[in-house]
């Protein structure tokens, strides 16, 4: 039986020479190789999993630092835990008539914010753009063009509340690929796993 024909060009190194980096590494993934991450575990009998964090390529560099550093200081309060999947709540907006995730309620709320701010500034404006971005239907960030996500400051996969003051804006292509990169890291990790952080430079 004859091959088929590749239809596209091989894909090409990037132009730098340079790897994607990734920005969630699980430092001990060995202890949990044989795992499937689907069971529960007691963490005061359990190891804990080292996740590394580290800077990714195209990551808006603040925005890294500041949720990286917030959750070495959740964990390193013991307050860090692989979670077991959660069905997340709706909230009612009587303005729209809709029902939306906190994220999305927190996201319009701020919009309405600046809406109804006397002296729109420049800045106002941008962050009012940034934040609406992401709603555009088949938004995929991409680095640097602007998008704000709502963020939660203490990551729902690792036991952080679905509330309002869990929630402040971030980069949209750094939450999203750090979010994914840490579920992905955590992958084989037993739910209830306690989580230390250890930060890369």
């Amino acid at each position: 039986m004859a091959g088929r024909t590749r239809d596209r060009p091989a894909r090409q190194p990037p132009a730098d020479g340079g790897a994607k980096i990734v920005s969630a590494i699980l430092k001990n993934a060995n202890v949990f190789k044989t795992g499937k991450g689907k069971t529960t575990v007691d963490p005061d009998k359990a190891p804990e999993a080292v996740l590394v964090l580290r800077r990714g390529t195209g990551f808006h560099a603040a925005d890294f630092d500041r949720k990286a550093r917030d959750l070495k200081k959740l964990a390193d309060a013991g307050k860090l835990k692989k979670a077991t999947p959660a069905e997340r709540g709706k909230v009612w907006d009587p303005k729209y008539k809709i029902s939306r995730t906190k994220p999305n309620t927190h996201r319009w709320r701020m919009i309405r914010q600046i809406d109804k701010s006397p002296e729109r500034k420049a800045s106002a404006a941008r962050t009012r753009a940034g934040i609406l971005l992401p709603l555009r239907k088949g938004y995929a960030p991409q680095p640097g063009d602007g998008g704000l996500d709502p963020d939660h400051i203490h990551e729902l996969q690792l036991d952080g509340g679905d509330e309002y003051t869990n929630l402040r804006l971030m980069d949209a292509y750094t939450n999203r690929t750090m979010g994914s990169e840490i579920q992905n890291a955590l992958r084989d990790v037993p739910f209830g796993t306690r989580i230390r952080i250890e930060i890369e430079d």
